[in-house]
C-alpha cells in the first residue's frame, strides 16, 4: 500500500511578503525591549567609586624576656626526714610448740631492760616448779640430818648429795621452761614492730616477735617519692640539719638504695629502693623517736658565675642546648654551654655574656 503525500507550493511572492511583516515584527519588539532597559537603569543608584584599604603597621609581638645574671647557684636534695633508731634488737622464741598467752606492749611504748613482752602458755609449769622446790627442801634436810648423824656411813651421805643434785637439776630446769616462755626486753629503749600474731596460736622458732630500739642514738630517714631523687647523692656526703629551735647541726648519708645488700633489699625492694638515711653527729635532749627535721644535701655549687632563668634554656632531640636572644627588635638563636641546673636558674659556661637579654 502507498501513500502519497501532497506538498502544495505556496507562491513565492507570498513568501517574501511574510517574511517582511516577521522581520518587522521583530525589530520592533527588539527596540521596545531596549528603551525598557534604559528606563529600568535609570533608577539603580550610582555606583560608588571603590576606595583602597588603608595601610595599618603590623602588631608588635610582646616577649617575655629576662636579662643573663652574675650569681651563685647550688643544687642537691632538700626536705624533711624522721627520726628513727639506729639499731633494732629482733626478739623472737628458740624453739617451737609453744602457744601465744599474750602480748603485754604495743608499737610505740617506752620499755626497759628485763620487762616482759610477752609470753606463751606455759599449763601447769608454775604447780611443777612449787612441788619440785618442796622435793629439793625434804631432800636437803635429809642430807642434813645425815651429816649430823656419826653413824650414817658415807655411802649414804654420797647418795643424798646426789638426790639434792638431781633436786635441784629438775628445779631448774623447769624455772628455765618458765624464762623461756617468756620474752624479755634487752634494753632501754622503745617497741618499733609488733607481730600480728593472736592469742591461742602456735610459735615458730625464730619468728621475728618484737623490734625494739634504743632511743639514745637516732638516725634521720627520708624516704622520696622515686628512687631518681638519689641520683647524684652517694655515701658519706654531708648533710645540713636544721633543728626544732633554728639552729644547725651536721650529718652524714650512711644508707641509700644502692648501698643497700641485694638480700635484704629484695625483703621489701618499695621501701629500701626510696630510703635514705643520716647518721647524726649530735642531737639535743629535746628531740625524740618520730620527730620531723628539715636537711639540705649540696651535690654541686658555684659562686659568682652567669646565669639565666631555666625557663630560658631549650634543647633537642640531639641534646643541643640554646637560647632565643633578643638584639634589638630581632631575635636570634644562640647555642649555649651549661654548668650546674638548679631548680630555678642554670649556669651558662659559654656563649652568653652578663646582660645579654633572652626570650623565657
Amino acid at each position: 500500500m502507498f501513500i502519497h503525500w501532497r506538498i502544495e507550493k505556496l507562491p513565492i511572492k507570498k513568501m517574501n511578503q511574510l517574511s517582511s511583516t516577521q522581520l518587522k515584527t521583530q525589530r520592533l519588539g527588539f527596540l521596545i525591549l531596549f528603551l525598557a532597559f534604559l528606563s529600568a537603569c535609570s533608577f539603580l543608584p550610582k555606583e560608588e567609586q571603590v576606595l583602597a584599604p588603608p595601610l595599618t603597621e603590623p602588631p608588635q609581638i610582646d616577649y617575655n624576656t629576662s636579662e643573663v645574671t652574675r650569681g651563685d647557684i647550688k643544687t642537691g636534695l632538700r626536705g624533711f626526714g624522721v627520726l628513727v633508731p639506729k639499731n633494732n634488737h629482733d626478739l623472737h622464741y628458740s624453739q617451737d610448740g609453744g602457744r601465744l598467752k599474750e602480748i603485754y606492749v604495743s608499737a610505740g611504748d617506752e620499755i626497759e631492760e628485763g620487762q616482759v613482752l610477752a609470753e606463751l602458755e606455759t599449763g601447769q609449769l608454775a604447780f611443777d616448779i612449787q612441788q619440785a622446790q618442796l622435793e629439793l627442801e625434804k631432800a636437803e634436810i635429809r642430807l642434813n640430818q645425815m651429816n649430823a648423824d656419826q653413824g650414817t656411813d658415807q655411802y649414804t651421805k654420797s647418795i643424798g648429795k646426789l638426790d639434792v643434785q638431781g633436786l635441784r637439776n629438775h628445779l631448774n630446769y623447769l624455772i628455765k621452761q618458765r624464762e623461756e616462755a617468756k620474752v624479755i626486753s634487752p634494753i632501754n629503749g622503745i617497741v618499733t614492730f609488733v607481730s600480728d600474731i593472736n592469742q591461742g596460736e602456735e610459735i615458730r622458732a625464730y619468728q621475728t616477735i618484737f623490734q625494739v630500739a634504743e632511743t639514745n642514738e637516732l638516725l634521720l630517714q627520708y624516704k622520696s617519692i622515686s628512687p631518681d631523687d638519689f641520683y647524684e647523692i652517694s655515701l658519706g656526703m654531708e648533710a645540713q640539719i636544721l633543728l626544732k629551735d633554728e639552729e644547725e647541726t651536721v650529718g652524714e648519708v650512711v644508707q641509700i638504695p644502692k648501698s643497700v645488700p641485694h638480700d635484704i633489699a629484695q625483703e621489701d625492694p618499695d621501701f629500701y629502693s626510696k630510703v635514705m638515711n643520716v647518721d647524726i653527729e649530735e642531737l639535743p635532749d629535746n628531740v625524740k623517736v618520730g620527730d620531723s627535721l628539715e636537711f639540705e644535701i649540696i651535690t654541686a655549687s658555684q659562686e659568682d658565675t652567669l646565669l639565666i632563668s631555666k625557663n630560658a634554656l631549650r634543647s633537642d632531640a640531639t641534646g643541643r642546648e640554646y637560647v632565643q636572644l633578643m638584639d634589638e627588635h630581632t631575635k636570634r638563636e644562640v647555642d649555649i654551654k651549661t654548668g650546674i641546673h638548679s631548680s630555678s636558674h642554670v649556669e651558662v659556661l659559654q656563649g652568653l655574656e652578663e646582660g645579654d637579654i633572652v626570650i623565657q
